[in-house]
Formats: C-alpha cells, sequence, structure tokens
C-alpha cells in the first residue's frame, strides 16, 4: 500500500551505501520512494525501502530519459498528483541534470533547479580556486594540467609533496600524492585518462584535521547546518570514519564560500588545518548531500528529510545537531572498526556506531554486503600472502 497520493513521490537516483540512507531516511518518514539504479548487482537494490528501477545508466546523459520516463510513468499512475522530489547521489548526476535542469523541472521538484545555472560551475575543481579568490579564503598553490609532457615544467614553481585531483566529477581516480616530480610521472597512467587535472601543494595534517561544514539553503539562507570532522580515508578523499563535531568557525567558513550565490539545496564545505591553525579549502560538495550525510541523520540532521519536507512547503524536521553517534563505512574500509580500537578507543566507548548498511528493518542489503565479504576473504588473505612473499623474495 503506497502512501497518501496527495504527498510527493521522491525519486533517489543511485543506490550505492549512500542512497540507502536516503531512502531509509524517507521511508521511515512515510514517503513513497521510487529509486533507480544502473547496476542491479548493487547490495542497496536489495532495499525494501523503495521501489527499485533499473535503467539503462544514471551517470550520463541517458539518466535524463529514464527520468522523463519515469514521470509519465507516476504521471499515469498518479493523475494530478503534485510532481516528485527529485534526490541525487553523486557529482556526475548533478552534472547532467543540471545541465538540463529546464526540463527536469517540468516534471520534478528540484531544490537547486532555479540556481543550476550558479551551481554547475562549483562542480569543476579548476573553479574553486577563483571562487577561494573571490571570496577570501585560503586554497592550497595550484596548477592545472591538461598535457603530461608539460608537468614537468608546470610542476616546477610548486613544493612537494603534491596532491593531484581531477577536474570532471566521479573520474577515474579521486587523489594522487605524489612526493617528488618523478613519482608523479610515474604515476601517469592511473592519472592520463582523466585529464585535465588540478594539482596542489599538500597542506601538512592526516585526516583527523579535515572538517566540513553541510548546509541547506533555500536562496542563500540557511534551513540546517552541520559540522563534523574525519578520522579515516580510505583511500585518500573518500571518508570511511567521521564524527559529528559542531564547529563556530568552520559553519562561518562554509557560510563565506557560498555567500552571494543564493543557492538552494544541500551544499557542503570541506576544509583542512594546518598544524598553525589555518583552514585551507579542499571542496565544495553541491546539488546532493555528501556520502556521509548518514552521519547527520544519525545526530540529528537529517539533510534528505529536510530536503524533501522543503520542497513539498512543509514543516522542516527537528534538525538539532548531536554528539551520539560515530559514522563508519565499513563497506570501503572493512577494518575501520579495528583501525579505531587501534587509535582512537576513546571514540568508540564516547559513541554508539552508525554502519551504511545494517538496520533491523532493512536487513538485505546488510547481509548481502556481509556474504560477498566474506566470501571476498580467501582471495584477499591469497593476495597478502602473495604480498609478504614478494617483499621477502
Amino acid at each position: 500500500m503506497h502512501p497518501p497520493t496527495h504527498l510527493p513521490a521522491a525519486v533517489v537516483v543511485g543506490l550505492c551505501a549512500h542512497g540507502v540512507g536516503m531512502v531509509r531516511s524517507l521511508h521511515r518518514a512515510g514517503m513513497r520512494v521510487v529509486a533507480l539504479e544502473a547496476n542491479p548487482a548493487l547490495a542497496g537494490v536489495r532495499t525494501r525501502c523503495a521501489e527499485v528501477r533499473i535503467v539503462p545508466d544514471i551517470n550520463g546523459d541517458r539518466l535524463i530519459d529514464a527520468l522523463l520516463e519515469l514521470a509519465d510513468e507516476l504521471g499515469r499512475e498518479l493523475g494530478a498528483a503534485p510532481r516528485p522530489v527529485l534526490l541525487l547521489t553523486n557529482d556526475r548526476m548533478v552534472d547532467v541534470v543540471g545541465r538540463h535542469a529546464e526540463t527536469v523541472c517540468r516534471h520534478f521538484r528540484l531544490s537547486w533547479g532555479e540556481a543550476a545555472p550558479r551551481l554547475v560551475p562549483l562542480l569543476a575543481k579548476d573553479r574553486i580556486e577563483a571562487r577561494c579568490l573571490e571570496v577570501g579564503l585560503s586554497y592550497p598553490a595550484s596548477v592545472l594540467v591538461t598535457d603530461f609532457a608539460e608537468a614537468r615544467q608546470k610542476l616546477a614553481g610548486l613544493a612537494f609533496p603534491l596532491i593531484a585531483k581531477p577536474t570532471r566529477p566521479v573520474s577515474a581516480f579521486k587523489t594522487q600524492v605524489s612526493a617528488s616530480v618523478e613519482a608523479f610521472i610515474a604515476a601517469r597512467a592511473r592519472m592520463e585518462s582523466s585529464l585535465p587535472i588540478v594539482v596542489q601543494e599538500f597542506i601538512p595534517g592526516d585526516d583527523t584535521v579535515i572538517r566540513f561544514g553541510a548546509l541547506y539553503l533555500d536562496a542563500g539562507r540557511v534551513l540546517a547546518r552541520f559540522e563534523g570532522r574525519k578520522l579515516r580515508s580510505r583511500p585518500m578523499g573518500h571518508t570511511t570514519i567521521a564524527v559529528s563535531e559542531p564547529n563556530d568557525e568552520v559553519h562561518a567558513l562554509a557560510l563565506q564560500f557560498f555567500d552571494g550565490l543564493k543557492l538552494s539545496g544541500p551544499v557542503s564545505l570541506e576544509l583542512k588545518q594546518d598544524p598553525q591553525g589555518r583552514y585551507w579549502v579542499i571542496e565544495p560538495t553541491v546539488g546532493r548531500t555528501d556520502f556521509w550525510a548518514g552521519l547527520c541523520a544519525a545526530n540529528g540532521v537529517d539533510l534528505t528529510l529536510a530536503e524533501y519536507r522543503a520542497q513539498c512547503g512543509a514543516p522542516l524536521p527537528p534538525l538539532s545537531q548531536r554528539r551520539s553517534h560515530l559514522w563508519i563505512n565499513g563497506e570501503r574500509d572493512p577494518g575501520a572498526i579495528a583501525w579505531l580500537l587501534r587509535h582512537a578507543p576513546e571514540q568508540v566507548l564516547r559513541h554508539r556506531l552508525r554502519g551504511v548498511y545494517l538496520s533491523l528493518h532493512d536487513p538485505l542489503p546488510w547481509l548481502v554486503a556481509l556474504g560477498r565479504f566474506v566470501g571476498a576473504l580467501p582471495a584477499r588473505a591469497a593476495r597478502k600472502v602473495g604480498r609478504l612473499v614478494a617483499g621477502g623474495a
């Protein structure tokens, strides 16, 4: 039985662990949720919290075709029901939908649809430095590399170590740290398919000095906020352990970055604090919640539900940040709990743990992910033994 048809359906694109958390938030609130996914093998496809539609593509222009087909289907089924609320899960989707925002907004409620011309340019990492200069925020010294033949010349003015990032969303790699120009050139095969890339000086410090400020905006007005801190990334750039940590300075810097753009919808800003206490901008996220949105929801700020209700003109849910839960992405980082017990046991004692899949009300995604992890253990062990043997030789 579906929820009342006077409420818009929620359409979530993508059923990675991030998308699973989103559909669960909406389902708990009594919403009808339809999810689009292109990979039927994902554990998230087994969720009971959404009506899952398998489509050819969710990361390219064919996503627009899938959305229009879904809009027609829901229109035939629900008649004059309000337009569904559309929520996305990665930057490539935001880019695709942003380029077709006028068409998409005729059929869906998109929180940032009106702001698309101002929002989409922020997806490109080579635009971040200019934005930081414009608003007076610190950004590491950077160059744009478009051809590896010019790399030595372009990197000559930077101080190693350097970190490289693709300018386009969801590329073949996320980050690459190089201690020398030789190490940078040696990583060419990994990076070349993602050119152009931004290469910048690496700010000293480990994952634990990376903080983030999340906002939900309505034409620049803040409707919700949340600040947190990373404890671990695996690999670099992919948060796998994070804690709730309210921080007015981080909040103020996030406001400063987005000031004057009159954006709407979910945005966030990631910052790194150097040994002298100065904050440097790493990157923004726009048009979607970040992968650690489950941390926010577990600690009292459910940005997914806030976005849905704001698009319906309904009162927002209570949004008061707590420090009760620690968030772990065990799918990407199976050793996360062991790492915590060794390096930060006080965090385990102080917080309840929130994973990306485990849910008594929606158990199948977790069971599928667990089965695959257990099934992969022999191969993992064999690879580890192979590395040890090779190292000994």
